[in-house]
Order: structure tokens, then sequence, then C-alpha cells
């Protein structure tokens, strides 16, 4: 897979399918939208793009920067491994905000990319005053002669499908229902940092994570979650929250990794959250605490390390 950080990079392509978005997450209503321009590349001998933006536009209007669902590193593994053949991936500036939805069509969809067909969702819009709707882009598309297909939205347990819809169960902490609509359980990664070490004078060590990126975190609790560090996956009590039984003051995010005793200070690890255990809870004392890690990790442990053996 090819990536271009720039238009003026773009040489121009002979034929293409092209696909437009932010794909915040790459959801399962995504996936529909990058498997279509694949599938028509290969049917028709034709380069499949995916047109999107390092930064969301509302950042750009409005000097407020959104959380994200995925690192931008993630948003491009996961396009490669779908397929694409180029991803044309730029800041959201300026020109794109003021440039015409025609303007746009003729200069960069059909000059640079050689657009056969654009493929969009039925909600989609851009360009100078979100003016590029499916309808003006279907009438754009028979003057300047490429087709426009636009795509229903999916809707699983009767919801819609969408970006929105995921941060909000991220943000609710129900990482258990996260899978329906990302097609994958939410992950955050971060290096291992120096902290209190509190949890090792109670027999709970934890890897305390300072996160990469602009993630979302998810509702303070206890968490289940998987562990990668390298090759290697193992299962952790995840805490997010600030430590209120000993008057945290700053929301921290660490992990009790089960069936593991190695320093891996300075080390990037992923979590993979599996399901929210329960709240975060201020104890009387730390035995009170102790005690309530153990039926945490015990928890965890019979769920989802003996169920694997």
């Amino acid at each position: 897979m090819i990536i271009i950080n720039s238009l003026k990079e773009v040489e121009r392509f002979d034929k293409s399918v092209v696909t437009i978005g932010k794909f915040d997450g790459i959801h399962k209503g995504h996936e529909v939208l990058i498997a279509k321009a694949v599938e028509y590349s290969k049917e028709e001998n034709v380069t499949s793009i995916v047109f999107t933006f390092k930064n969301s536009p509302v950042s750009y209007f409005s000097n407020i920067v959104p959380r994200e669902i995925i690192t931008e590193m993630e948003k491009m593994n996961k396009l490669n491994l779908l397929g694409i053949d180029v991803v044309i991936d730029i800041p959201f500036n300026k020109d794109m905000a003021e440039i015409s939805a025609e303007d746009f069509v003729k200069e960069v969809l059909v000059n640079k990319l050689g657009a056969k067909k654009l493929i969009i969702g039925h909600d989609f819009a851009f360009a100078r005053n979100r003016e590029g709707t499916p309808p003006i882009l279907k009438i754009l598309g028979k003057k300047y002669g490429f087709d426009v297909e636009v795509v229903e939205p999916v809707v699983i347990n009767n919801i819609r499908v969408s970006s929105t819809h995921v941060k909000d169960l991220i943000y609710a902490g129900r990482v258990g229902e996260i899978k329906n609509y990302l097609g994958r359980n939410y992950t955050i990664e971060g290096i291992v940092i120096h902290a209190k070490k509190l949890g090792r004078t109670i027999g709970f060590p934890t890897a305390n994570i300072k996160l990469k990126d602009n993630l979302i975190i998810p509702k303070r609790g206890i968490y289940a979650t998987k562990v990668y560090i390298g090759d290697e996956v193992y299962v952790g009590a995840t805490n997010i929250g600030y430590n209120p039984t000993v008057n945290g003051e700053k929301m921290s995010v660490e992990t009790n990794i089960l069936q593991f005793d190695k320093d891996i200070y300075g080390k990037t690890i992923k979590l993979e959250f599996l399901e929210r255990i329960r709240d975060e809870k201020k104890f009387k004392d730390l035995n009170e605490l102790k005690i309530q890690l153990k039926m945490d990790t015990n928890y965890i442990y019979k769920k989802y390390i003996c169920k694997s053996n």
C-alpha cells in the first residue's frame, strides 16, 4: 500500500475508485465502503484509493482536538490489511475547508485521481459549507464522467454503526459491546513508567502507562484486559482512575499483569479491553482494597486464563 501525505505528491492516476472520509476507528460501516472499493478495483483493474484526513475537520473549525478511537499508525495498518492500494492522508486545512465541491471533483477526483467511481456513505458531506452531498456528487459525476455509489448505513442490534456510537460505548465503559460495531475490541497503547509503586507493597504490582497519542480513555473502573508486550500476550486487571483509597490526585491507567514478573519499564505495551468489572471505589483502608483486588484478579483468572488452558 502506498501512503501519500500531500496532494502535491500525487502524480495523476490513470483510473481509480475512490472513497472519502475521516474513517475514525475504521468500524464495520467503514469496512463496507472499503470492501466495495477493493472489489470494484479488482473487477475493473483500477487503483483503489482511500482519501482521508490526519486530523478531524472538527479540530480545524473549533480548535478542539477530539480524542480518537485508533492511532494514525493503526489506521494505516488496518487499511493495508483491508487491501487498499493507495491512501491519500492529508491534513484538513484551509484549502480543504474552502474548496467548492465542484472544484474538488474537477481538480482532485478527476484530474489527479482519475476517478471512475466514487463510493460514499449516505450521510457524507464535504467541501465548502458541506455542499458536497450525495445528490450534488451524483450530478457532478454525470458531468465529469464517474459513477457515484451511495452506501446505506450498517445497522446492528437496531443501532446505526458510527464512530460516535463507538466513542459513546468507550466513554461509558461498555467495552464488551464495542466489538459488535468496531469489529474488534478497543485497545490503547502506552509506555510503562515509574510511579508510586503502591501496588507492589500490597502484593499487586502494576504497570503504570503513559498513553500514546490522543486516544479515548474508557470510563473509570476496573477492567479485564489482554496485555500485549512485544510478541507475548498476557491477561491483566486494569484500573483506570484516581486511586481514591490513597487520595490520588492524577488519573492513571495501571495494569496488574497476571502470571507475570518482569521489568518492563520503558517498554510499550498494548491493552485490549475485554470487560468492565466494576466501578472505581474508595476503600476504608489498604487491607480492604487488597481483599477486593484479590477478588477481581481471581475472577479474571478463572474467566480468561483457566478457560484458555
